[in-house]
C-alpha cells in the first residue's frame, strides 16, 4: 500500500511540475496555441486581427491578418536554440511567386 501511495505521489508531483514549470509540453504538441500566444503578444501584430492561420510544414506557418481594410500576409517560422528555448521569426510576405 505504501508503494502505491508513493508512486501516485511522485506522479502527481511530476504532473504539477510539467504544467506549472517553465517547460510546458502542451505547447510542444500544440504549437498553434503557442503561435497564437506569440501573435497576440508580438509588437508587429499589434492592432491586427488574425484572419487565417495555416500550418505549412517544418515549423512554418502562414498567418493572414487584417487591420481595418488592409490585409497583410506573414510567414512565421519556429526555431529552437535548445531543447527548451523556442523562438519565432516573422517575415512579411511581399509577393507570391508560384502558389501551390
Amino acid at each position: 500500500m505504501k508503494k502505491i501511495v508513493l508512486i501516485v505521489s511522485v506522479l502527481f508531483l511530476f504532473l504539477i511540475l510539467l504544467t506549472l514549470g517553465s517547460y510546458n509540453p502542451f505547447f510542444e504538441f500544440n504549437e498553434e496555441q503557442g503561435l497564437k500566444e506569440f501573435v497576440t503578444s508580438d509588437h508587429q501584430f499589434r492592432g491586427e486581427d488574425i484572419v487565417e492561420l495555416d500550418y505549412r510544414g517544418s515549423d512554418t506557418y502562414y498567418v493572414q491578418t487584417k487591420e481595418d481594410d488592409q490585409v497583410k500576409h506573414y510567414i512565421v517560422m519556429r526555431y529552437a536554440t535548445s531543447m527548451m528555448n523556442g523562438h519565432w521569426k516573422v517575415f512579411e510576405q511581399t509577393s507570391i511567386e508560384n502558389q501551390y
